[in-house]
């Protein structure tokens, strides 16, 4: 497909009479198998190329996008872009495109995981529904998998292309009082083991029957990765260098000093084998590894093209791939230190309360567990938190093993620990 994108590409920039002209590509080819109420309920396959045409006439930008065919008009679609582009007003914010880089040309994609039909996929959930109504349960989720391909090209010589398959299985699985969730994802679909990821939903479910009430109020809680991932999302989203500058984030004045537990290691990587991803920005800038906090202090805000060119800096790219550094604890092994406190399967529906202080409230879901003495006692139904990352990460009592997950706030995977944190804030309790 590289070769491809490239002939399209060069066709277009040579066609074009911008100053600056770029060309972007997405191909998502995708094979989803929803289920629900112990049965297959659909299958769904896409296979579909967005090409994307931006040309800038001096600070001024046109773009249009079109799905990628065999008769595409490459003539059509620069007048178009070209039209748009004289229309527009100047942006007092506009970058030129990405100069030329010596950008790896990556294949991270798996034949089987590509190809991996309906009929293995039902074959497989056959085995999972059996034991689920063996045992009164009811289980729904999503099997999917994929080859995604992207590219970008520019004027200025640029080329930079990626392709990547994803195969990934999550399912909740219900009791006619409580649920349970697990989920898993693997660029090679013989590293994904639907049956052991339904295992684990189940055993929360079963352990998680018949719920208590429990008192809002401040709980040493044990944080397990997916809820880790979706909780500091909402930080990582506030990292920016400009946002900071302009005195509107948390990190106003911080960059340099040491604001988390000093066991806080994050830092973005796509090349890590923890959590490879793609090395190149949206506009095609190459991604380095960077850290952006080492051992509690913060080193680094994400700037992107036009404001570090306006601060004399470096530009970053955006912290996808990123890794918060772990131990070798489990999960188990987090719980066995606390006194008294909660066990959080993952949060749900989270959303700011103040951007400044990076306060956020949510929701935990599919399964709240109270602990007593480094035991597991029983369940307790669900609770509204109200609570800030940045509080979380300074107030660390342990670190366990991490694991790479896609939460449900962000869509793209992060590596991430389980994390026993001191004081969580609940301010509010459900009847479920």
């Amino acid at each position: 497909m590289m070769e491809k994108f490239r002939d399209v590409a060069k066709k277009i920039i040579e066609n074009s009479r911008a100053d600056h002209t770029e060309v972007f590509f997405y191909r998502l080819k995708e094979d989803n198998t929803r289920f629900g109420e112990s049965r297959i309920t659909q299958n769904m396959a896409k296979d579909i190329t967005q090409l994307t045409l931006k040309v800038h006439l001096g600070k001024k930008t046109g773009a249009v996008q079109v799905t990628l065919k065999e008769d595409l008009k490459v003539g059509e679609i620069l007048a178009r872009a070209m039209d748009i582009a004289k229309s527009s007003v100047e942006d007092p914010e506009y970058v030129p495109p990405v100069e030329k880089q010596d950008i790896p040309l990556i294949s991270r994609a798996f034949k089987e995981t590509e190809e991996l039909s309906p009929k293995s996929k039902a074959e497989i959930l056959k085995e999972i529904f059996e034991d689920a109504k063996r045992n009164n349960l009811k289980v729904a989720g999503l099997f999917t998998n994929g080859l995604y391909q992207y590219g970008v090209f520019n004027s200025n010589g640029l080329e930079a292309y990626y392709e990547t398959t994803m195969a990934s299985f999550s399912n909740t699985v219900q009791t006619e009082t409580s649920s349970g969730y697990a989920s898993d994802q693997q660029e090679d679909v013989k590293n994904l083991v639907p049956q052991e990821i339904y295992k684990i939903a189940k055993e929360k479910a079963l352990l998680g029957q018949n719920p208590r009430d429990l008192e809002p109020g401040q709980y040493d809680v044990v944080l397990e990765p997916l809820a880790v991932a979706d909780f500091l999302v909402f930080m990582l989203w506030t990292m920016d260098a400009r946002g900071a500058d302009e005195g509107i984030t948390y990190f106003s004045g911080k960059l340099g000093q040491k604001i988390f537990d000093e066991r806080v290691n994050m830092y973005s990587d796509p090349m890590s084998p923890l959590n490879p991803s793609i090395p190149f920005d949206s506009d095609g800038l190459l991604l380095r590894k960077i850290d952006w906090i080492k051992r509690g202090v913060l080193e680094n805000l994400y700037y992107d093209r036009y404001w570090a060119m306006k601060q004399n800096k470096k530009p970053t790219g955006r912290p996808f791939a990123m890794i918060f550094e772990d131990s070798q604890k489990s999960v188990n092994d987090l719980v066995k230190q606390v006194e008294k406190g909660l066990l959080v399967t993952r949060f749900w529906y989270i959303r700011y309360v103040d951007r400044k202080s990076i306060t956020i409230t949510g929701m935990t879901r599919d399964g709240l567990f109270y602990i007593e003495k480094g035991e597991i006692k029983y369940p307790v139904k669900n609770l509204r938190f109200n609570e800030s990352p940045a509080r979380v990460l300074a107030s660390l009592i342990d670190i366990g093993k991490g694991k790479r997950v896609v939460g449900e706030e962000a869509s793209f995977a992060m590596y991430m620990p389980a994390l026993l944190v001191k004081g969580f804030n609940f301010t509010s309790k459900t009847e479920f």
